[in-house]
């Protein structure tokens, strides 16, 4: 478990960021889901391979379900 602070003598630990939820995948969510680095990511998104984050939340932008779902059906077809 990662520490946050050691200067005031607690150890709280660090808040990992979320995957996903019912409304939203965040970017940590799509690497778990394909297997791939952040970097990778940045490459695909970069490249076109995926598509444009389509929701806001926060100043954190992410993919709706239905969005990465549309994506890999339309690549298998």
């Amino acid at each position: 478990m990662a520490i946050s602070s050691r200067k005031s003598g607690k150890h709280t630990p660090l808040r990992r960021s979320p995957t996903e939820g019912t409304h939203v995948v965040w970017p940590r969510g799509v690497c778990e889901r394909y297997d791939i680095s952040a970097v990778t990511l940045w490459r695909w998104e970069r490249a076109g391979r995926l598509p444009p984050r389509d929701i806001e939340i926060g100043g954190r932008k992410g993919w709706k379900p239905g969005t990465l779902a549309a994506a890999e059906a339309g690549r298998a077809a």
